[in-house]
This record gives C-alpha cells, sequence and structure tokens, in this order.
C-alpha cells in the first residue's frame, strides 16, 4: 500500500468548513457540515491524486491542492475584512480587482510548486504539523462550546427548554406563553358588510424600513410624501414608531405572539446562544394560530429570510425559490471563496425575482381565495443587498448606474424609493378588490450599517426606529397612540374586529446584542427621550 506522506491537503479542505461551523455553532446543527465536508474533501482528493498521476511527484501535487484550498476559501474573509475597514470606496475592495491579486497570487504559486528543483520534504512536513495543530485549535473550541452545552440544540437546553419541540407535546408547548393570550378564542364581531365575512388580513413587513423620523435624521431623506398617501387612503401611521426589538427573528416572535419574548430568558439564562426556541416561538405563532382556527387562509409569501419558511398553520407557500437556503453552511462555504462574486450575482437575480414575485402575486390573491384569508408577505426591501434602483432597475453594489463612488446610504434611500412606489400600487389595488381587507406595514427594524455590539445612542435610535402603519376598513383607530409598538398590533386588531379582550401592554423597546439574544436592555428612555428633543 502506497505511503501518504502528506496530510496537509486532506486537513486543509476539512478546515474551511470546520472553521465555519465553530463560529456557528449555536446556530447550526452538526448535520450542517456534512455535504459541504464530502464536496470540498471529495474535490481535494480527486485534485490530489490527479496531480500525483500527472506530475509523479505527490508532494508537489498535494502543495498545490493546498496552496489552491487557502487562496480560493480565504478570499472572501479578506474581501469582508476590507470592507469593515470602511474602504468600500477603494478600488482594492472591489471584486474585480481583488480577484486579480489572489488570482495572480495563485498562477505564481502554481508556476512556483511546478517549476522548484528544491527538495520539499523539510517544509511538506512542517505543513502537515501546522495543519493537524490548526484542526486541532478548531476541535478544540467546538469541544469548549459542546461541554459548556453552547451549540444548537444541545441536550441541557432541549432538556430546560421544552419549547423547542423535541419530544414534547402541544400542551407543554402551549404553557412557555403567557396566561394572558393562551386561552383566548376568536369570534367575529357582527360587522356592517353584508356579507359579514371577516376581513382579510395583510401584514407585509418592509425589512429595515426606517420611521420618517430616522430617515430624516440619519439619512436626510423626507418621507412624508409616501408615508401622507397612506393617511389619505384611510391609514393610521404610527408618528413615534419604535420596534420592540432590533433584530428580525425577536421583533416578528414579538408581535406574531402578541408578547414580548422576555419571559424566555428566564427559561435559558441571559447567556444562552441558542436561537432554535425564538424559532419555534415563531414557527407556531399565536396570530397564525388563532386564524386558522377561525377558517382562514394562512398564506406565506416567501422572502429569503429563512425562518419564514416554516411557519406551522400555512396554507399556501407563495414565492417558493428553490435555491440554497440562505442560512445553510454550503451557502456560507461559498460566500467564502473565490466565486463568491458569482454566488452574489446569482443571489441577486434571485432576490429581484422573489421581491417582483411576491408584488405580483400579493394583487392577484383576492380572486384566488374564497375564505377569508392572512397574508404574511416579509419583503426584503430596503434591507441590502442593494439591487434596485428607485424605479426598479437592476444595479448591483459598488456598479450603481451614475458610476460614481458606492454609497451605501443612497442605495438604501433608492430602495425604499422602490418599495414606495410598489407598495402605492398595491395599496390601490387592494382597496379597489376588497375595501373590508385590514393592512399592516411595518418595518420588522430600522436600518443599521453598524455592527450593534458596541452601539451608540445614534445607533440605537436609528436602528430601533420603524415605519409602522395600520389599515382598518372601519377606520376606528382609537386604540392606537404616537407610541403603538408591534407587539401591540393584534391584540388591538382581535379587540376590534372580533370579540377579543386582550389587555394592551405597555409599550417598551429593548435591544439585545449578537451574541446574546436573551440579554434585554430597556431602551425606552432612550427613544422617548429622542422624541422629546
Amino acid at each position: 500500500m502506497p505511503k501518504l506522506n502528506s496530510i496537509h491537503p486532506f486537513l486543509f479542505a476539512i478546515f474551511p468548513v470546520m472553521f465555519l461551523y465553530s463560529e456557528n455553532i449555536h446556530l447550526l446543527p452538526i448535520t450542517e457540515i456534512i455535504l459541504p465536508s464530502i464536496i470540498v474533501v471529495g474535490l481535494s482528493t480527486i485534485a490530489y491524486f490527479s496531480m500525483s498521476f500527472i506530475l509523479k511527484n505527490k508532494i508537489k501535487a498535494a502543495f498545490l491542492v493546498t496552496l489552491f484550498l487557502i487562496i480560493f476559501f480565504s478570499y472572501g474573509h479578506i474581501y469582508n475584512i476590507i470592507n469593515a475597514a470602511d474602504l468600500d470606496n477603494f478600488d482594492i475592495s472591489r471584486h474585480r480587482y481583488l480577484l486579480i491579486i489572489f488570482s495572480a497570487s495563485l498562477i505564481f504559486g502554481i508556476i512556483y510548486f511546478l517549476k522548484t528543483k528544491r527538495k520539499l520534504d523539510n517544509i511538506n512536513t512542517i505543513t502537515n504539523v501546522i495543519s493537524c495543530a490548526i484542526i486541532g485549535i478548531i476541535l478544540f473550541n467546538v469541544s469548549v462550546d459542546v461541554t459548556q452545552d453552547n451549540f444548537f440544540g444541545s441536550a441541557k437546553l432541549s432538556e430546560n427548554e421544552g419549547y423547542l419541540g423535541v419530544g414534547i407535546n402541544k400542551t407543554q408547548f402551549d404553557s412557555s406563553f403567557s396566561s394572558s393570550i393562551q386561552d383566548e378564542k376568536l369570534i367575529q364581531k357582527n360587522l356592517d358588510d353584508a356579507s359579514n365575512r371577516p376581513p382579510d388580513i395583510y401584514y407585509i413587513i418592509l425589512d429595515e424600513y426606517g420611521s420618517n423620523n430616522a430617515l430624516e435624521k440619519f439619512f436626510e431623506y423626507d418621507n412624508s410624501e409616501f408615508t401622507s398617501f397612506l393617511e389619505e387612503n384611510g391609514f393610521f401611521v404610527v408618528s413615534e414608531s419604535y420596534a420592540n426589538y432590533p433584530t428580525t427573528l425577536q421583533s416578528l416572535s414579538a408581535s406574531l405572539n402578541m408578547e414580548y419574548v422576555n419571559y424566555l430568558t428566564e427559561k435559558v439564562g441571559i447567556e444562552s446562544k441558542n436561537f432554535r426556541m425564538l424559532n419555534q416561538i415563531l414557527s407556531d405563532n399565536k396570530v397564525m394560530q388563532k386564524l386558522h382556527v377561525e377558517g382562514y387562509n394562512i398564506i406565506n409569501m416567501g422572502s429569503l429570510w429563512g425562518p419564514n419558511n416554516g411557519f406551522k398553520h400555512v396554507n399556501a407557500n407563495v414565492c417558493e425559490f428553490k435555491e440554497i437556503n440562505r442560512d445553510s453552511l454550503l451557502r456560507e462555504l461559498l460566500q467564502t471563496s473565490m466565486i463568491s462574486y458569482l454566488q452574489e450575482m446569482w443571489t441577486y437575480e434571485v432576490s429581484r425575482d422573489r421581491v417582483s414575485c411576491i408584488f405580483d402575486e400579493l394583487s392577484t390573491l383576492d380572486q384566488e381565495y374564497s375564505n377569508p384569508k392572512f397574508v404574511f408577505a416579509h419583503i426584503m426591501l430596503p434591507h441590502g443587498p442593494y439591487i434596485f434602483g428607485p424605479n426598479g432597475e437592476a444595479v448591483t453594489p459598488h456598479s450603481p448606474l451614475d458610476n460614481k463612488p458606492w454609497d451605501p446610504k443612497k442605495a438604501h434611500i433608492d430602495q425604499i424609493k422602490f418599495a414606495n412606489k410598489q407598495i402605492l400600487i398595491l395599496v390601490d389595488t387592494l382597496l379597489s378588490q376588497n375595501s373590508n381587507s385590514i393592512m399592516i406595514i411595518q418595518g420588522d427594524t430600522g436600518s443599521a450599517f453598524k455592527s450593534r455590539d458596541n452601539p451608540s445612542e445614534d445607533l440605537i435610535i436609528e436602528r430601533m426606529s420603524n415605519l409602522n402603519a395600520i389599515y382598518f376598513p372601519n377606520g376606528n383607530y382609537e386604540a392606537f397612540s404616537e407610541y403603538t409598538t408591534p407587539v401591540n398590533s393584534f391584540r388591538i386588531i382581535f379587540n376590534e374586529f372580533f370579540d377579543a379582550n386582550y389587555t394592551l401592554l405597555e409599550d417598551r423597546m429593548y435591544w439585545s446584542i449578537s451574541n446574546k439574544p436573551y440579554d434585554h436592555k430597556d431602551v425606552t428612555n432612550l427613544l422617548l427621550k429622542d422624541d422629546e428633543i
């Protein structure tokens, strides 16, 4: 049996997979590493033995494979580091220039190893040791997380967190929620409409769409024309609107369960990083539960955001595209590679098609469903990537139509302009089709161009300020105030259009950092103070 004197190609093949997994161990099940590992290690093995056969030199073949792996999978990390260093306006931060540098490095490296007459035995041994050490460090970090039960679906967390849905019944799951919403049954009120048909409900989430105040303060953009249109068409626009939480998962979990998620902290501890529980309560949320029981068709308009694909009570998923899940390890692995640019271009096209599909389908749903319907549409606008111009024209980041230096804030406003135009058309269409519909148009959060882990007061204000507009067919907005937050939206809807008797919650806003989703800091006073200035 031939001796294998070079193990570093195989270890460097598994390294990018294990590194990404170790960095996201609290978000990903270990099964996520199987497919990318098979692909990368398999292709590396084929390349190694093919090169060994051609070159008749196993050590050179090993170094060629290792060189390729290092350059190929380090590209995305270097690219992200450069962009994070606020070098976006420098040419080197663009793919077309960075690809030239990396490709040239790869070519020169290949030429060197092909042409060199030096014996590579010693450096081969050193590289073997280095690769073993790197993998050893990764495995050590993983073992520490496992020992501390800091990983996705850990036994300790699963034992203490019955709401994870593993081997539990419905009663146990419901018991994790506040009793204030546990046993309420919806009973439709007698409506003036001749058909007495329950109202259709459209819940439209515009991702990272900020309030008028935030757009004026942080973008110098006057969005009053859009909100005035909504008000002229019977909407109530919350003038001093804030999200309850700074992330989509927290925000939607609260609004669709009509309950703050802070109570979950007591169950898992303030240091927990397990997002699985938040996914679970979003999937089996109270709003969809109740409307499903009432005979509503629950329609989910697909987005590129993974958790939306797991709703339990959905009758139809519209605009479902068969792309790689954005949360998968394989997708993240491709984003670190030299083909990330091609993947980005493909993702941009998928994203454009998805947004166009959602707006098109929203206008036709009234003709397709006879039963009352609850429509959840999560639209990735104005959230990046910034792929739409103000009129819906296709653009790509770092390649704006005017060829000026890339300005992400301008790009954000361009996508707001495009979203506004689409929403104006949609509102006109829906009101003409069925004026008995309820519409909620909200930003899940506001915008943010910096990490929220070390936030300034301005960042908190920008991130928490969101659009919040509601249309009631009866025009009764007495339950709303200038500060009403999304956690109360469906409490008010169920009270107004069904015989529910929910007590409105005090409107509070909470901040958390990325790796501590259950460490909630009350920032209500800060935000309300900003309104007084």
